[in-house]
């Protein structure tokens, strides 16, 4: 875990000259996906609700019942004036639970295609949060659980809930992606890990279709390897920051807020969450046979060696397939939408405990 940015820790821990420190908990609202995890959190709550009680002073909670409660659940939960909200469930939860801590953006305000099939913004501006000092906590345990490895929270339960009643508030930043749904129009997300077009889109339609029972490695692997007998790399232009076009045959786009994705993979090592920019790797025209040989280079940080890999920064990318490729979505586990995209780093703007 990293601890070198200014904006890591929001000094809350409330010291007098002598040096004792005030414990910060907050009125905690819990989000709960029961069939995250192959159902685990359905069938562990009990010990997870015991073990919440006992160390924070107000909680409630609900459970999710389909995709997009936890959004809907989030900002009403802070609208009702709850402090402090915690996603218990896998990356898809905690994505959606992070969208609620934001007013649900105009897209016909914000996001427009023009007739080059650039997917641009009209303004520009921060998201809108429903309260500024609200604090996301996680308590993880789904299939993936990449966010938690890039925070460090690899512990158990009754260790995770120390953290959410502790003193330390971590401001990070937030990634948002404008894309075309599925249903061809245009859409926009908020995400804290990373946002990927390509092949890991196409591993994300099979993964969250696929029982994952086995783990998040197993589970990553076997629809890595569906995907990997029928995917084709595709024509891609980019733009980084406005500044920079790249364009190329792509395996993969990455833009990452957080360092792992796909059930572990270390794709992004030395992604800041704080820095105010991603780190976009992208993967080029690799062949099948190099793409088989990368896969456990990737989960240790070593594909960065391929000659066809780079890596950039940017706080703006702009993404566009041509000659009619089809690039899908991977955003922090979802499979949204596809190309034409826009990701947008917005600078510390969410309070994450620690």
């Amino acid at each position: 875990m990293k601890w070198r940015s200014m904006c890591w820790i929001w000094c809350v821990e409330l010291s007098n000259c002598n040096g004792w420190t005030m414990s910060l908990n907050f009125r905690t609202f819990v989000i709960a996906n029961p069939k995250a995890g192959a159902g685990a959190v359905e069938e562990e709550w009990g010990l997870m609700e015991r073990l919440l009680r006992a160390r924070l002073p107000e909680i409630d909670y609900a459970f999710t019942e389909g995709p997009g409660h936890a959004t809907l659940l989030a900002r009403e939960a802070l609208r009702a004036g709850w402090q402090q909200i915690v996603a218990v469930g896998g990356d898809g939860t905690l994505n959606e639970v992070v969208n609620g801590f934001f007013d649900k953006p105009d897209i016909d305000d914000l996001y427009t295609i023009d007739d080059d099939g650039w997917m641009t913004r009209k303004r520009d501006g921060a998201p809108e949060p429903i309260n500024p000092e609200a604090v996301l906590g996680v308590l993880p345990l789904g299939t993936g659980g990449d966010f938690r490895r890039t925070v460090g929270l690899m512990g158990g339960h009754s260790e995770t809930i120390e953290h959410l009643s502790g003193q330390h508030v971590r401001e990070i930043d937030i990634g948002e992606v404008g894309f075309v749904d599925d249903s061809g129009e245009i859409a926009t997300r908020y995400f804290v890990n990373i946002a990927s077009a390509g092949f890991s889109g196409a591993v994300d339609r099979i993964a969250n279709k696929s029982w994952k029972g086995l783990g998040a490695k197993p589970s990553f692997l076997w629809a890595t390897a569906r995907a990997f007998a029928r995917y084709k790399n595709i024509d891609v232009e980019l733009r980084l920051d406005d500044t920079v076009e790249i364009e190329g045959k792509m395996n993969n786009v990455v833009v990452a807020n957080g360092e792992f994705f796909g059930g572990g993979m270390w794709i992004a090592p030395g992604a800041e969450l704080d820095d105010g920019q991603f780190q976009v790797v992208l993967m080029g025209d690799l062949k099948r046979r190099e793409i088989a040989s990368l896969v456990f280079d990737i989960y240790q940080g070593r594909h960065l060696q391929n000659k066809k890999i780079f890596r950039r920064r940017a706080s703006r990318v702009a993404a566009r397939s041509i000659n009619g490729g089809v690039a899908m979505l991977d955003i922090d586990g979802e499979a949204p939408g596809k190309l034409p995209a826009l990701w947008t780093n917005h600078h510390c703007c969410l309070r994450l405990k620690l």
